[in-house]
């Protein structure tokens, strides 16, 4: 069978010049191994790069309009077996199966462990709503990623294990107008969450409520800081400190229709909090006005200063640099 999914070359500047550096280093330097959770798509991508430093794979594969669903979780399931990798496949988008703590096959969903390495696409707008298991509910669509949070600590809690962990994140750079005015309320928004947004509003405002057009590749500070405080704010309770990495931003593969598909991919290191501490940190100050950073030609990292970031940096961006220049504190006890 044909795979449905198709690997996309700016994706795959960032899974190898960007993550895999990172993961490798963590590896060889601190002996890291890892415990994935993802979309790693019926060729297992990521996987098959990863493989020397995965114990366990936890996987989803959504279901397709086109009909592909049911025979892409059996070939991803074949696929697992053939190369030998533990673990479970799950058929379903992430955000439907975690949700629901169901998949589509009827399969009970559990994380059943620490996970170490999450790599979660979120292939469709992050504001658009999911079905829950309580017939009729939606929910955000990011809600899926506080609810993989809350198994993350209750696995934590009961069998202990790393403290570190990394969260990879990738979101469409789209989102209507609107909303996004909904989610960035003053109200809403923390400290510097505010103080940025506030900003950038000065220079790219969002258009007005009437205007109900969606931001397509338009307004990245606008989720860049959405994302931020809406993560901030998850990490507070479990008191997760974390290392946020710049933003990258490549063109992912493009939809049906011929839409381009701007995205957004995040890499944060995250660390649970002893009983002593009295709050999480985060890492580095002021990370909103850090520059961002894009592939170009498809070929090579480089920094892309965005709406209200600035960048100090001469030098191309480098993750192992970054984790060594402001991670110090986070790595202690890894």
């Amino acid at each position: 069978m044909a795979s449905p999914f198709k690997d996309n070359p700016e994706k795959c500047v960032v899974r190898k010049q960007w993550n895999t550096p990172l993961l490798e280093y963590l590896h060889d330097t601190h002996g890291v191994r890892y415990r994935y959770l993802g979309l790693p798509g019926t060729d297992l991508i990521d996987v098959k790069l990863w493989r020397s430093m995965i114990d366990e794979v936890i996987a989803f594969e959504p279901l397709d309009r086109d009909g592909y669903g049911t025979r892409a979780i059996t070939a991803l399931r074949q696929n697992m077996r053939k190369m030998g990798v533990p673990g479970w496949a799950y058929c379903g988008s992430f955000e439907e199966v975690v949700l629901r703590r169901k998949d589509f096959d009827g399969q009970d969903y559990a994380q059943g462990g620490l996970v170490t390495l999450y790599n979660l696409d979120f292939c469709n707008e992050i504001s658009s709503p999911v079905d829950t298991q309580e017939r009729g509910k939606q929910v955000w669509r990011f809600e899926a990623i506080r609810q993989v949070l809350r198994d993350q600590v209750a696995c934590y809690k009961e069998t202990g294990g790393p403290r570190h962990f990394i969260l990879m994140l990738t979101v469409r750079n789209q989102i209507g107008s609107q909303k996004i005015r909904k989610f960035l309320s003053p109200s809403k928004l923390q400290g510097d969450a505010k103080t940025f947004y506030t900003k950038c509003s000065k220079i790219n405002a969002i258009p007005p409520k009437e205007e109900k057009l969606p931001l397509i590749g338009s307004h990245s500070w606008a989720l860049k800081t959405l994302l931020h405080n809406m993560l901030c704010s998850y990490f507070g309770n479990p008191n997760l400190s974390a290392l946020f990495f710049p933003q990258v931003l490549y063109q992912g593969t493009k939809v049906r229709d011929g839409t381009e598909s701007p995205m957004l991919h995040w890499l944060v290191l995250c660390r649970f909090g002893k009983v002593e501490d009295p709050s999480p940190e985060f890492w580095p100050d002021g990370y909103l006005s850090r520059a961002s950073i894009a592939v170009q030609n498809e070929e090579v990292l480089a920094w892309a200063v965005q709406t209200g970031e600035e960048c100090s940096d001469a030098k191309p961006p480098n993750a192992v640099e970054w984790l060594l220049q402001h991670g110090s504190d986070i790595l202690v006890g890894l």
